[in-house]
């Protein structure tokens, strides 16, 4: 006959898991073998954006970006293996209504009473919030371009990286020319919508391992990597052209600047050259483009 006190013992904590599974402030799912979902809790379908049926029927496979699905399954390779006892990282989930979400994901391998592998439990956290603010924290909010401290910080990056590679790195510095007139004549809605546009100018003009930033005010830069001197003077002189035509007495006084052997270190002094060199075309007539030695 059962003892009471055990029974009782025992609904008891079988209730507190059931709490703690249902109101966890995170997502966890007991996953299959195979990548099934066996039971999720509402957190996890909140954060996810699917149902727990929907999940139940599929697979963590079917939710997961593709970009990171390889790396996600190599650590469960590793996992399964006994190499590691559990493994995080960041990665993505496709929600049902399309959209993307970052999740932080913890998975351990539970084991049955033999040792035998039998489920994994998966924890997940919501991202969102936080990549938002370090995403706003180096972006402008205007035109979505890096600011300043976004620009100093991947332009380190990219000169280090193209140090490496024994890449040059050119610098394209950009003040509008009539900017004030437009904001004091069709006011500062036409000035955002012109600040806009020269951003997308920009971004066109961005292959990868490039970076556009708006620093302040109508003052751009546009740090092009593995182009020579030319092709960067010719992407001025295009961007340049561009904005003469824009039709609403706008244009740009650009300043270029060249490095054979970018060092992260003088970043600082390279932005100061390229400055130099925007304000000789403004000394010059503006709406045009002045090429400076790097010194």
């Amino acid at each position: 006959m059962p003892d009471p006190e055990m029974a009782a013992d025992l609904a008891r904590l079988q209730r507190r898991f059931a709490a703690t599974f249902d109101h966890a402030p995170v997502g966890i799912a007991h996953v299959g073998l195979n990548g099934e979902f066996l039971l999720v809790n509402p957190r996890f379908c909140e954060i996810s954006g699917h149902d727990a049926d929907t999940l139940i029927r599929t697979g963590f496979q079917q939710i997961t970006h593709p970009d990171d699905l390889t790396a996600d399954e190599a650590l469960l390779v590793r996992l399964n293996a006994g190499e590691i006892a559990r493994y995080s990282m960041e990665k993505r989930y496709i929600r049902a209504d399309g959209t993307m979400i970052w999740i932080n994901l913890t998975v351990a391998m539970v084991r049955d009473e033999d040792g035998a592998p039998d489920f994994y439990l998966a924890v997940i956290e919501d991202l969102s919030e936080l990549r938002q603010a370090s995403f706003e924290a180096i972006h402008d909010p205007l035109t979505g371009l890096l600011n300043r401290r976004g620009f100093a910080a991947r332009a380190k990056d990219m000169l280090t990286a193209a140090t490496r590679a024994g890449r040059s790195a050119s610098l394209l510095f950009l003040d509008l020319d009539g900017f004030k007139v437009l904001n004091d004549t069709l006011g500062h809605a036409a000035g955002d919508m012109c600040l806009i546009d020269v951003a997308r100018l920009l971004e066109a003009e961005v292959h990868a391992g490039d970076i556009a930033a708006r620093i302040g005010g109508d003052e751009f830069l546009l740090l092009l990597a593995e182009r020579a001197e030319q092709d960067a003077q010719i992407i001025g002189e295009r961007v340049c052209e561009t904005l003469a035509a824009y039709g609403m007495g706008v244009s740009g006084s650009f300043g270029l600047v060249s490095m054979e052997a970018p060092d992260p270190a003088d970043l600082d002094r390279l932005i100061a050259c390229a400055d130099d060199a925007m304000r000789a075309a403004k000394r010059a007539g503006k709406n045009q483009l002045w090429v400076a030695a790097f010194i």
